[in-house]
């Protein structure tokens, strides 16, 4: 497994993307994108916290029938049930819960934008943690993105549908992805990326589950329509198969080389939801957009 101090700051940019291209990656980043416009377009009959448990629950059941068709290991070891607890109520649920939350709250460019800020953070928390001077190039990495961050939170009042209550949950969302990217690798080696999601995920249930009993009283009362279960059911199968092949991405490339196949998302979400949901960013927001972006692809370990 790469350490975490390499695994956040190692290479970066678009050619090292561009050099070897990883099919599962490149996968994932096609299945993620489209999620946050579907799960937008539910959110509008779907109370946030009922849609998180209905997509959890759903995923769980899906993974773990999987793995007894299959007649594979379903079990853990007692000794790693923290760690998965760690990951998966921790990083794995917060985060989901965040940018669920968050997407209520804020439109799907902004929130796209925001939540692709992973390696960005993730280099700002190992100059903070490690007490390491980045280099010219990270510093300027940094403060590119820091000002597009700036801009599209800033600027969350002019955009309809956008808060930057919304925003701020997607920034911290992301900063947690980076967390799940690395803290469970070591589950992943020894489980395999298949039940390691379905234990993270189940652990999640943790924590969304009792959060979101209010909310059933409104499901009950006004039933949402079948394209809104449609949606439920494409987040809840790209949470299993994105989450699933992200895993085994980063076992195959290492967390550095797989965070960079986000830099695509932002551009596949946002023409997804430009036809699923008529999105638009203002003029502002777009070069924000593309300050943000442009600063995770700066950025890299001296």
């Amino acid at each position: 497994m790469i350490p975490a101090d390499e695994a956040i700051g190692r290479g970066g940019g678009l050619r090292s993307l561009a050099g070897a291209i990883n099919p599962t990656a490149f996968v994932t980043v096609l299945i993620w994108s489209a999620i946050a416009p579907f799960t937008k377009y539910a959110l509008a009959d779907f109370p946030p916290l009922a849609f998180m448990a209905l997509r959890m629950s759903i995923a769980s059941a899906i993974v773990f029938a999987f793995l007894a068709v299959r007649r594979s290991a379903i079990r853990i070891d007692r000794a790693d049930l923290p760690r998965f607890l760690v990951a998966g109520v921790g990083l794995f649920g917060c985060s989901t819960l965040l940018f669920t939350e968050g997407l209520a709250r804020t439109t799907v460019a902004h929130m796209i934008i925001l939540a692709s800020t992973g390696p960005l953070i993730g280099a700002l928390w190992r100059g903070l943690a490690h007490r390491e001077t980045p280099d010219r190039r990270s510093l300027v990495a940094l403060a590119v993105g820091f000002v597009g961050v700036l801009i599209v939170v800033g600027d969350a009042s002019s955009a309809e549908g956008a808060s930057v209550a919304g925003d701020l949950m997607g920034l911290a969302s992301a900063a947690l992805w980076v967390g799940m990217t690395i803290y469970p690798q070591p589950l992943v080696r020894k489980y395999g990326a298949l039940r390691s999601t379905g234990w993270f995920i189940l652990a999640s249930l943790l924590l969304i589950v009792p959060l979101s009993l209010p909310a059933w009283g409104s499901v009950r009362a006004d039933t949402p329509p079948a394209l809104a279960w449609s949606a439920l059911l494409y987040a809840a199968m790209g949470t299993l198969i994105g989450n699933t092949l992200w895993q085994s991405a980063v076992q195959q490339i290492g967390p550095a080389r797989t965070l960079i196949y986000l830099y695509l998302q932002p551009f596949l979400a946002l023409f997804i939801a430009a036809i699923v949901l008529g999105d638009r960013l203002t003029p502002l927001q777009a070069i924000g957009g593309l300050l943000a972006i442009g600063g995770v692809m700066l950025v890299r370990k001296r």
